[in-house]
């Protein structure tokens, strides 16, 4: 896995680096600026024209000493300075002088300036901001991130040095922000150009090692430090031993589906079925039977009896015997909130906590506790939630629009509140547990599709059968999860994917995790 800092952790990691262990910041500084002349090169034709726009602080400084290197590459550079020089750093003023010194002046970007200003240039450096910025671009600054993005939108090719400007690295995006067709960004990645809107400004991202070591305090997760799978890592994986049976595998009950959603059932039995689980045993209604034994003959379906819109006499005892043999509870998807399905509900959770079963609740389960709120009080440690941003706003009381903005806190409140593992589900998924904070960045606008939360029920279910904590199966669960929509739109294409090819999807990932492992001698 890799941290994701935002901007004031970033710094310390700037101070750490020189002040304490004596790294000359001009030395990270060349390294930077040897990462962002390398990329330029591959983006920009052999003596094309380079237009460097470098602010005042050490980020402009990089962009500087870039613009050096490309221009004793051949290149024709045009470095203009975004900001009042009085206010330039040390390093600033001295990867100035230099380039002045070889012969290539440093201008002014003072002024209200035109598009033509950035025109006839095949390759725009974007230094203009760095990880300290936090406050709306204005003015002069302003208008040159437009006439970029005018530039941008005319074919001119953007490289943007540490993060795109106007991005903010804790999240967020001042407007005007750049839009970069790529960016190199120092050392470790930024969380707020995972997040959106900063993702959508980032282009191709390319972490560039400069030398930095890591302060003692990024040693351990952190409740304020996000961590990340790294792209094309493979996620943490139960150990399955080779004289291993349909008990030792794990048993998952499935608490889904109401007349007219038995896909919901399905989905998320399939794909528990998929992870592994040594057995999948089906609770639902009456109605869904016959298209679950088509569809599904692989688990063991139980009907939940319903008499005058509650549960018959005689479930009680029945579902106290289904949790006796189960070793995970997914209940959730396609529920309803009906009052026969508020009683089940009560009851599994009951049962569940009795027998600590760790579990996995989503959809359904989450709009009943939104309106039952004492249900919420019995979570705990062992419990994995699932909500999208409506069903959070729901649990919470916060909307949707605060809580897009600031997903990471509203996951870590919501597990600190009650205890339970939080999965807060999005374009960018959130994941709060005892292990800190996780970002999810894999996926594709293809997974927004009816299903697709109940697949991801059914994986999660899968890797606690497999003997996964819940953190652990929180993580590796949204990672998988995301992974196998980007193979089903690699396959069928994102608007046309839908959440079987999730399931079909499952599989490969799967494989190319234990291909890997094996090569590491063996499962964790």
């Amino acid at each position: 896995m890799e941290y994701l800092l935002d901007g004031g952790q970033m710094k310390a990691v700037d101070r750490y680096n020189i002040e304490e262990l004596g790294i000359p910041s001009l030395v990270l500084m060349e390294r930077a600026a040897l990462a962002v002349s390398g990329e330029a090169v591959r983006m920009t034709p052999p003596g094309g024209k380079v237009l460097a726009l470098c602010g005042t602080g050490n980020n402009g400084a990089d962009g500087l000493a870039a613009a050096r290197h490309l221009h004793l590459k051949g290149f024709q550079v045009q470095a203009v300075l975004v900001g009042k020089w009085e206010k330039a750093t040390e390093e600033n003023r001295l990867q100035q002088r230099i380039l002045e010194k070889l012969g290539v002046p440093v201008g002014t970007g003072d002024g209200i300036l035109e598009y033509d200003r950035a025109k006839g240039y095949d390759l725009i450096l974007d230094g203009i901001f760095g990880v300290g910025l936090s406050r709306p671009v204005e003015g002069t600054a302003a208008a040159w991130i437009r006439a970029v993005c005018r530039a941008a939108e005319s074919g001119t090719k953007v490289l943007s040095l540490d993060i795109p400007s106007g991005v903010y690295a804790g999240g967020g995006a001042s407007d005007p922000a750049v839009r970069a067709h790529e960016t190199v960004t120092f050392g470790y990645g930024k969380l707020g150009m995972a997040l959106y809107p900063g993702a959508s400004y980032c282009g191709t991202i390319v972490t560039a090692d400069i030398g930095f070591a890591p302060p003692p305090w990024m040693s351990g997760t952190g409740e304020r430090l996000v961590r990340s799978f790294r792209r094309g890592e493979p996620g943490l994986l139960p150990f399955r031993p080779a004289d291993g049976h349909k008990g030792t595998f794990g048993r998952v009950l499935v608490a889904a589906g109401s007349p007219g959603m038995c896909g919901a059932a399905y989905f998320s039995a399939m794909a528990a079925c998929r992870m592994g689980a040594g057995l999948v045993q089906v609770l639902t209604v009456r109605e869904n039977i016959p298209v679950l034994q088509t569809l599904l003959p692989e688990a063991v379906l139980s009907v939940c009896r319903v008499e005058d819109g509650k549960l018959a006499p005689g479930m009680e005892e029945q579902i106290g015997e289904l949790c006796r043999r189960a070793d995970v509870l997914a209940a959730g998807p396609g529920l309803s909130r009906e009052p026969y399905a508020r009683e089940l509900l009560s009851l599994l959770l009951k049962e569940r906590k009795d027998r600590e079963i760790p579990a996995v609740l989503d959809a359904d389960a989450l709009n009943i506790m939104a309106e039952d709120r004492d249900l919420l009080e019995d979570l705990g440690p062992r419990v994995i939630v699932t909500p999208h941003m409506g069903e959070m706003a729901r649990l919470t009381g916060i909307g949707t629009a605060l809580l897009k903005s600031r997903p990471l806190e509203a996951a870590r409140e919501f597990r600190e509140r009650y205890g339970a593992v939080c999965v807060l589900k999005d374009a960018r998924t959130a994941v709060a547990s005892e292990r800190g904070l996780y970002l999810n960045r894999g996926g594709t606008d293809g997974m927004g599709t009816g299903g697709s939360g109940d697949v991801l029920s059914g994986i999660l279910a899968g890797f606690l059968a497999g003997g996964l904590t819940p953190a652990q199966a929180a993580e590796s669960g949204v990672y998988l999860h995301g992974l196998a929509g980007e193979w089903a739109a690699g396959k069928y294409g994102r608007r046309a994917m839908t959440a079987r090819d999730l399931l079909e999807g499952i599989g490969p990932v799967l494989m190319e995790w234990e291909n890997s492992r094996e090569e590491q001698h063996g499962d964790i």
